[in-house]
């Protein structure tokens, strides 16, 4: 085998982890600040409590 070969085979191993370790990361993390979930948003409910 070539160098070339065996470098391009090493480059798209390493982006097929990386995108496998990204996609896996995004199930372990959630998508919203559990803080915030019951924020009320200002102004949105009644205009007229100011």
């Amino acid at each position: 085998m070539e160098i070339q070969t065996i470098i391009a085979y090493g480059i798209g191993l390493t982006a097929f982890i990386y995108a496998i370790w990204i996609f896996l990361k995004q199930f372990k993390t959630p998508d919203v600040n559990p803080k915030c979930d019951d924020c009320p948003v200002p102004n949105s409910t009644n205009p007229e409590e100011n």
